[in-house]
């Protein structure tokens, strides 16, 4: 195993124990890609394949408007995983764009070859259902503090999850994710860095 890739398996570990022959057999499935900045895993659009898991760097998940405005809906650090999962289920084109914000490194497996592990072993059935779990769960919260949250309380609860994050996105991204403009977020931070 490369030596960028134990921190990957140790932290699917703790989502569901894998043992080492069956990492073995995945990454036999897999391929690494690196991405420059600004380039796409995935396009609006685009045939749905792909699952990645980010090695290293940092990506955005976002939906364009017919008009050309883009609204992000949320971001990918290292360990996570990456996908236009809705659009594999449906057997339909991506919906939303993945782009790199930061050099960044993929370890990368079809849907069909991933979805031939439920089979193999009982760790990827697992892994599959904790991760679908964990998607869910994140999407719910996300439902939640657009619905009900404040922007100053959304740009909080942004710092909670993507704090360490902050300086390498772009403001004008943190604005999209938020639902505000960038205006708007410039006077929400100042406020909380003078208060």
């Amino acid at each position: 195993m490369e030596e960028t890739e134990e921190p990957l398996y140790a932290a699917l570990q703790r989502i569901a124990p894998i043992p080492r022959e069956e990492w073995n057999a995945f990454r036999a499935m897999t391929e690494r890609r690196k991405l420059a900045k600004n380039s796409h895993f995935i396009r609006e659009g685009d045939a749905a394949e792909w699952i990645g898991i980010c090695i290293s760097g940092l990506f955005r998940l976002y939906y364009t408007t017919p008009d050309g405005g883009e609204y992000n809906k949320s971001f990918c650090k290292p360990h996570e995983f990456i996908a236009t999962y809705s659009s594999m289920l449906l057997n339909a084109p991506s919906f939303m764009s993945i782009q790199a914000l930061a050099d960044s490194e993929l370890l990368m497996i079809r849907y069909t070859d991933f979805q031939s592990l439920y089979n193999r072993h009982r760790c990827w059935d697992r892994l599959g259902r904790l991760m679908a779990e964990q998607l869910f769960v994140k999407k719910e919260i996300r439902e939640r503090e657009l619905l009900l949250l404040s922007a100053e309380e959304r740009y909080r609860s942004f710092l909670d999850v993507y704090g360490q994050l902050e300086q390498q996105i772009q403001q004008y991204h943190i604005a999209s994710y938020l639902g505000i403009t960038p205006v708007a977020l410039s006077r929400i931070r100042r406020k909380i860095n003078l208060g």
